[in-house]
């Protein structure tokens, strides 16, 4: 899943002139940005300090923490947690997990923060969309994820509208 995600936002950026793209590591300590299914905590460590905040692994949304260096405010890389099982109803240990194109929209809207890009910069209508509404399938793997209200399509495919492109673009000129 984690390939399928690289390539959608390798396409996506691709597709829509953003100079960046995504690449497994061999080695974590040589990655940029680190992504890990978490439970219930979201956790790292980096330069010396440690982190950890309390995370859903049943919900459907996700938390990336870039980090920048001290000497020059550069971010050197992005911890991206996304939940280990996401469940059509996060208070319902019982309901069933969601489906790969639900988890891979998660994983990706998080590679557009990890690219750099803040909460302040949400849209209404695709995949950096906040909030999302999850659209349950007959199955899992007809489940989607939608912008709030219907503002957009539901997702896959995932889109990306001109205002995320702009401010990507501004990131990575």
């Amino acid at each position: 899943m984690l390939r399928d995600a690289i390539k959608i936002f390798n396409d996506l950026m691709a597709t829509n002139g953003v100079k960046v793209a995504l690449a497994e590591a061999k080695e974590e300590a040589g990655a940029h940005i680190i992504v890990d299914a978490v439970a219930k905590q979201a956790s790292f460590s980096y330069g010396g300090a440690s982190y950890s905040k309390p995370f859903s692994g049943d919900g459907l949304h996700g938390l990336t923490v870039p980090v920048a260096e001290q000497d020059t405010g550069l971010i050197d890389r992005s911890f991206v947690f996304v939940p280990a099982t996401p469940r059509i109803d996060a208070a319902n240990k019982k309901s069933r997990e969601v489906g790969q194109d639900a988890r891979r929209f998660i994983l990706v809207h998080e590679f557009i923060h990890a690219a750099g890009l803040s909460n302040d910069e949400h849209t209404l209508e695709d995949v950096f969309c906040f909030p999302g509404e999850f659209v349950q399938g007959n199955s899992a793997g007809a489940d989607k994820i939608q912008p709030w209200g219907g503002l957009g399509k539901p997702m896959p495919p995932c889109t990306i509208i001109a205002k995320t492109v702009s401010n990507l673009q501004k990131a990575w000129p």
